[in-house]
């Protein structure tokens, strides 16, 4: 029972995570298309302050760390052992790790992480070179079985 409502709090967690996304991204064009509708790019650096507020929110850690916590329950320790067994992930690349594990969407992932469509291959490929898998093993299938054998 536990396990299921952690896995329902886990599911929760990163859909707001993404819904959340989606809305910072969406606000961000809004106010780049009035600034251009208005013709205000000259006074581009009146709103720095408002895009340094949304790239925060964006990157806000403790949600990261709410849903890391959650996610290790869920998951047996994924993102511990991951880290033991390959050391040489950096912190975005663990995230990249859980969101893929999930089975996300590029699409979605690239909300989550804050980076472009381009961006998510280039990283899926990076973490790939790491675990030095060859192009007919399935990533997603390699983190399923890459955590649960035996230690």
């Amino acid at each position: 029972a536990e396990l299921q409502f952690k896995n329902k709090e886990l599911a929760t967690v990163t859909m707001h995570l993404v819904e959340r996304g989606g809305i910072l991204s969406n606000i961000r064009e809004e106010l780049i298309s009035v600034i251009k509708k208005l013709n205000l790019s000259h006074q581009t650096f009146e709103f720095k302050g408002v895009f340094r507020m949304l790239t925060d929110t964006e990157k806000g850690d403790d949600d990261w760390n709410r849903f890391a916590l959650y996610f290790d329950q869920v998951h047996n320790n994924f993102l511990g052992t991951l880290k033991a067994k390959y050391p040489t992930l950096s912190a975005t690349d663990l995230k990249l790790c859980a969101y893929l594990r999930l089975n996300l969407s590029s699409k979605e992932i690239a909300q989550l992480l804050n980076i472009s469509l381009k961006g998510v291959e280039i990283s899926r490929y990076r973490i790939r070179k790491k675990f030095q898998l060859t192009p007919e093993i399935n990533l997603y299938d390699f983190l399923i079985d890459v955590t649960s054998e035996p230690k």
